[in-house]
């Protein structure tokens, strides 16, 4: 129903204060207008009557027919209580001679009358007939102004408050629709400003609860995939590192270890989805970082070479921490068959490990950083780093750097990613001495 719109019911009560506005106004306007009537009219008496006393003329009929030819009101000249004028009806001459002469307006009937003395030549009398005020046209020009000036009032306010209403309104059905979403109202200050906002506020929570169930989603139908395939998985391949390790000393050791780091590489990428799925805490204990930074750089090196990849190590004698020694290897030799891959025409990888000693207020920590010659990573890249099922390269899936930092926080540390000024990508991994308790 139209009554029962926002517009409507907006307008109506602003509408309604206007009309009984414009009746007091009237009501003044018509009572102001009545008044300098009056006034106009005992001025015009007092003014004819001052002009029949300085004059040196006899009064009679035929100067009161004058004074109404030149005033436009009918004239009448009492004269020791006689009124000139024949022609005055009985009921007319009565009124007349009971008129008081005070100078004030009388109504009597349909005329006004006014009785003004002369000191000394009797009293001139008018009488008009009553106009009605309403034909005034001040009234409708001070009528006109205000309604126009309601209507324009309430048209603004109106649409200031319905339109962003009704923008609203259109949005909803869409709110969980994707993309940006700009409303004009959200700048607003007021309340409807509030609702804006805490509409937009919502869509975005929605969508990031959208984005999180999805994941989940993901990550359940992963852990069945998962489950299903490391039963597949790891006895075939436990049974092709004990073949490996069975071909050492037969003239074959380099073929040998080239397998056995393939199947060890195929039990990693089988560890870090079932990490995925079901994560542990770190199994703590110290650990010389040094020492297995040199052994992994030692153990990836062929395959460095081979994509014409120099590795330039950089740390010192010792590194001791505390930590998982496997999962945190695992995100060593992550970082940099990344960096492998990031120079397909080959480079250098600079892996460095920069200590912090310990102090009263903090613990000691530990920097490693991987910085390689490759393109380096695109703007949307660096927001996404760490999510998951989030990769540019092709044939990724978006889990081995989601792994990591995983593997990272758990360790209390993190990872993080930059562009290197003179081009490539800096990846740098920071990791407490002493992990907090898990």
């Amino acid at each position: 129903m139209v009554s029962s719109r926002l517009s409507w019911r907006i307008g109506a009560p602003i509408l309604l204060l206007v009309l009984v506005e414009t009746i007091a106004i009237v009501l003044f306007l018509l009572g102001s207008i009545r008044r300098e009537q009056d006034d106009q009219f005992e001025a015009s008496a007092r003014r004819m009557a001052s002009f029949v006393e300085s004059i040196n003329h006899r009064v009679d009929v035929g100067l009161a027919n004058d004074l109404a030819r030149l005033t436009g009101f009918e004239v009448y000249i009492r004269d020791g209580g006689h009124i000139h004028d024949a022609d005055c009806p009985p009921e007319l001459l009565a009124i007349l001679e009971q008129l008081p002469d005070n100078g004030r307006v009388q109504r009597i009937g349909d005329a006004e009358f006014v009785a003004a003395p002369t000191f000394g030549k009797g009293q001139v009398l008018l009488r008009r007939r009553i106009t009605d005020p309403l034909a005034d046209p001040r009234i409708w020009q001070v009528l006109g102004a205000i309604w126009l000036l309601a209507a324009v009032t309430t048209w603004i306010v109106v649409r200031r408050l319905a339109r962003p209403l009704r923008e609203l309104a259109t949005q909803l059905p869409h709110i969980d629709a994707d993309g940006p979403l700009e409303l004009d109202a959200t700048r607003r200050g007021d309340e409807i400003g509030d609702v804006a906002r805490a509409f937009v506020r919502t869509r975005q929570a929605l969508q990031q609860e959208r984005e999180t169930r999805q994941r989940i989603e993901k990550l359940a139908v992963l852990g069945r995939m998962t489950a299903a395939l490391a039963h597949e998985v790891q006895n075939p391949v436990a049974a092709i590192r004990m073949h490996a390790q069975l071909l050492r000393g037969s003239g074959h050791d380099d073929e040998a270890a080239t397998i056995e780091q393939e199947a060890i590489r195929i039990e990693e990428l089988l560890n870090q989805w079932l990490f995925l799925t079901r994560p542990e805490p770190p199994a703590l204990g110290d650990l010389d970082l040094a020492a297995q930074l040199r052994a992994l750089v030692a153990s990836q090196r062929p395959r460095a070479e081979h994509a014409a990849v120099r590795i330039d190590l950089q740390v010192p004698p010792t590194l001791p921490v505390r930590g998982d020694g496997k999962r945190l290897q695992h995100v060593f030799r992550n970082l940099i068959d990344n960096a492998i891959q990031a120079m397909p025409s080959g480079g250098v990888l600079s892996i460095a490990a920069t200590p912090t000693a310990a102090t009263p207020l903090a613990a000691g920590r530990v920097q490693v950083t991987f910085a390689d010659r490759g393109r380096g990573f695109s703007p949307k890249a660096l927001q996404h780093f760490t999510e998951f099922f989030f990769s540019e390269k092709e044939g990724g899936m978006g889990i081995g750097l989601s792994v990591a930092a995983e593997i990272l926080k758990a360790h209390g540390g993190s990872l993080s990613a930059a562009n290197r000024p003179d081009g490539g990508a800096l990846v740098t991994v920071e990791l407490p001495t002493t992990p907090p308790a898990a």
